[in-house]
């Protein structure tokens, strides 16, 4: 008989469907050769520090480091009762072998030897490995399961990042908050080897911002028109500098040039050189789930966190996309052999109907840019899985979300698309034999054109003005030249199918809503940014009427991170790269996963070390402190924590050692905490504002947005009736964030009374347009769900569903029709 063990109660009852089993019990499905148990998440966890020795029970830097031998084990008490369940199933000798059908990934792979580990005991271990749910791929896996042992290198990598994790994130916490205890600062410092380093480039990026002082200069352009009336614009140039630093400088050029500005003066504007060329762009890579989140945050000011849920939705409830956790931006070759079966499901779609008849009628030949075995691992690019899709049947952001995947997916079978690019100079003033300096002509990058820059890696751009750009501060002699650019589209190619209009595209606009560029490292455009348009046929000698004006302008601070902005930083271990194929080399040492990103984020809204305003993520006065007061800088170090995560890529891939890895590790906690204790320590972060603590339930907008039940409503239920829901009893349910609290009643809803330490997981009395009872408190902690009843959906429905328990979300849970 053969056991199988799911990540999530509603994986199970998919398995069970395909496999034949009766889908019903409260802790497994029992067919007459199979028996179907899930998990809930991790229903086992790494253990408290007091649990190794009683020492570090307190708080105190003598203590430091902690460096457990061996790591034990505890349950999470969010579902105790299915972990009973499960370990009993795991003893079962009815069993001959087990499946271990958690998710496909590191996480999956660590739930799943966690449980066995926990468990003591476990039949001879079999893998389902798959990257869709639909009923063919779910047969097609268990047709080809694969031996356990298989994953042993990925389950070494994903007990060293765990491990890891806590090494350091236990240490430093202590240490720092240990250090500031004894100078009367009560503050939590929550420190994490992956946290802390992401909060370090907003907290940097922030100090830029504040230190900068903005500098004036001037430009002069110039309007050129034809014999024919036809007009463009051009700007002066004097080699590659563009800028003037004085008024006066910027007066007398446009001076000079306006003297001679007549076609008919001998010595008026000529065109002195005209180059035009052909530029091709090919499509854009198809997502990884970062590439998925940046766009989604940039098209539709969607966090991390929610495209994420939302592709989790199309990919575990819909079935409609291949799973999304993956960081590859490729596909395998035995996945391009079903590139025919999914050209025609989506031919069944109205809305790609045109597109991928096309390829159906016209089979490309996909090369390396699409599929290359070697740059995929675990998971291929997220694409459509080819099940049947009814888009009025997706909610709005389901649709949207599907909709970028589709078209970004039948894109990238369609050609370049080409531009006529052209560069001319023009001349205003007698000739001095000099040829005009050239400037770069800019090819706009397939990923600006899609809607995702190519220069927003996070760091600083080669325009910020920090002296990097010239500014002329001297009259030159002349002759003035000035440069224009054109740029027209030729063959759509792959902008069609990306729904790029020709003029757009022609700018170079990155074709979002918000018409906002893309690149964040502030200062205005330096040389070589001369916008395109449509210039008229020129040729060169060709004589124009010009008209001259000056402008003054200011250097601008860099732009904070947004969420697209701080991922794309993430990624690549907070270096400013520009080039993908660059990006694509350094995705093993970026901070963190594409699955663990949006987490990261979450944590520092919820843990108040930054806020969400509007699209910008801004470092709170407490996270400023906590990075200021850092004693190690290491611990904000994107490179250090890259390299880490470079490093457990190697493990998963078996070419790093885990005990050397943990051993490097042991001697960086060991240092950090000396460093510590030699430290001065840390300035009290604010009473108020940002930086202060906040009880979970009285708190409505901390993660920068409204909370969703004051968004309802102007007053809670609960603060109608304060004292009727602080009497709700509710047993001592342990608090699912942080694992060591218990929930406690405030005035608005139920919180961890770990609340002063940090802790703010909070479920609102009023969710979803329901009042929760304690009984479906009750389920959500301890079953991870409701029950089903009536809610009230984000746009107002009336809907048929239950609450999930998610702890990063705002509110503790999410609805989820049924």
């Amino acid at each position: 008989m053969q056991l199988i063990v799911a990540e999530k109660p509603a994986v199970a009852r998919d398995l069970a469907r395909v496999l034949g089993v009766r889908p019903s019990g409260e802790h497994c499905f029992e067919g007459a050769s199979r028996v179907i148990t899930w998990c809930i998440g991790h229903l086992v966890e790494l253990d408290e520090p007091a649990a190794y020795d009683p020492r570090w029970k307190a708080w105190r830097l003598d203590t430091l480091p902690m460096l457990p031998a061996e790591f034990r084990l505890r349950p999470s008490r969010h579902a105790a009762a299915q972990l009973r369940a499960v370990a009993r199933l795991l003893a079962d000798r009815r069993f001959h072998s087990v499946v271990n059908a958690c998710d496909a990934g590191r996480e999956g792979e660590l739930i799943f030897r966690y449980l066995v580990q926990f468990a003591g005991r476990c039949p001879p271990v079999q893998r389902l490995w798959i990257s869709s749910l639909t009923d063919e791929a779910i047969r097609k896996g268990f047709a080809a399961l694969r031996p356990g042992a298989q994953l042993d290198p990925l389950a070494d990598a994903a007990r060293s990042r765990s491990e890891a994790d806590w090494l350091v994130g236990m240490n430093a916490t202590r240490a720092v908050t240990a250090r500031g205890r004894v100078a009367g600062d009560t503050a939590l410092y929550s420190i994490g080897r992956v946290q802390t380093p992401t909060l370090a480039m907003l907290v940097r990026r922030e100090q830029a911002i504040r230190a900068f002082v903005p500098r004036p200069y001037w430009e002069v352009r110039g309007t050129f028109t034809t014999a024919g009336g036809q007009r463009f614009t051009a700007g002066w140039r004097h080699g590659a500098i563009a800028r003037l630093g004085s008024a006066a400088l910027a007066e007398a050029i446009a001076g000079r040039d306006t003297a001679h500005g007549a076609a008919a003066d001998p010595i008026g504007p000529r065109v002195e050189r005209v180059r035009a060329r052909t530029v091709r762009e090919p499509p854009p890579l198809l997502f990884d789930l970062t590439a998925l989140q940046r766009t989604a945050n940039r098209r539709f000011g969607l966090s991390a966190a929610r495209t994420l849920e939302i592709a989790q939705a199309l990919y575990e409830r819909r079935k409609i996309i291949t799973y999304p956790r993956t960081d590859a931006r490729h596909l395998s070759s035995d996945v391009a052999r079903e590139l025919p079966a999914l050209f025609a499901a989506l031919a069944e779609v109205g809305d790609y109907a045109a597109f991928a008849r096309e390829l159906i009628a016209h089979p490309p030949r996909p090369g390396r840019r699409i599929v290359d075995d070697a740059k995929v691992h675990d998971h291929h690019a997220i694409i459509p899985t080819g099940k049947p899709v009814r888009l009025d049947a997706l909610d709005r952001d389901e649709r949207r979300l599907f909709d970028l995947i589709a078209r970004r997916f039948l894109a990238a079978f369609y050609p370049d698309a080409e531009f006529a690019v052209t560069e001319a100079w023009i001349r205003v003033g007698a000739p001095d034999g000099a040829a005009p300096a050239s400037a770069p002509a800019p090819g706009i990058a397939p990923e600006l054109a899609a809607g995702e820059p190519s220069g927003a890696a996070g760091g600083d751009a080669t325009e910020r003005d920090d002296g990097s750009v010239p500014v002329l501060e001297a009259l030159p002699p002349a002759p003035d030249r000035y440069l224009a650019r054109g740029r027209v589209r030729r063959v759509a190619g792959w902008q069609a199918v990306a729904g790029i209009e020709a003029a757009a595209a022609a700018r170079g606009a990155d074709h979002r809503p918000s018409g906002r560029p893309g690149g964040d490292a502030g200062g205005d455009a330096g040389p070589g940014t001369e916008p395109a348009q449509p210039l008229p046929p020129l040729a060169d000698g060709q004589p124009l009427d010009g008209a001259f004006a000056t402008a003054g302008k200011q250097t601008t601070p860099p732009r904070r991170y947004t969420e697209a902005t701080l991922l794309a930083a993430m990624e690549s271990a907070g270096k400013a790269i520009d080039d993908e194929a660059l990006r694509l080399a350094m995705k093993d040492c970026g901070l963190g996963t594409p699955a663990t990103r949006a987490a990261i984020i979450e944590t520092l809204l919820t843990r108040d070390y930054a806020v969400r305003a509007r699209q910008e993520l801004t470092p709170t006065a407490r996270g400023i402190a906590l990075i200021d007061a850092l004693p190690v800088a290491s611990l904000a170090s994107p490179e250090l924590t890259g390299t880490w995560e470079a490093r457990l890529a190697r493990i998963a891939r078996g070419e790093d050692s885990r005990a050397a890895f943990m051993a490097d590790i042991a001697r960086y906690v060991a240092e950090l905490v000396d460093a510590v204790r030699g430290a001065s320590p840390p300035a009290a972060p604010p009473a108020s504002g940002h930086g202060a603590a906040a009880r979970p339930a009285d708190r409505a907008t901390r993660a920068g947005r409204p909370a969703r039940a004051a968004r309802r409503r102007p007053r809670a239920a609960s603060e109608r009736h304060p004292a009727k829901h602080r009497a709700l009893p509710i047993d001592s349910l342990s608090c699912p964030r942080c694992r060591v609290g218990t929930l406690i009643a405030g005035s608005r809803g139920w919180g961890c009374a770990r609340w002063r330490e940090g802790c703010r997981f909070v479920v609102w009395f009023e969710t979803a347009g329901r009042r929760l009872t304690p009984a479906q408190l009750r389920d959500l902690v301890v079953r991870g769900k409701t029950r089903k009843a009536r809610f009230r959906s984000e746009r107002g429905a009336e809907i048929d569903g239950r609450l999930v328990l998610d702890p990063a979300a705002d509110g503790g849970a999410r609805l989820e029709p049924v």
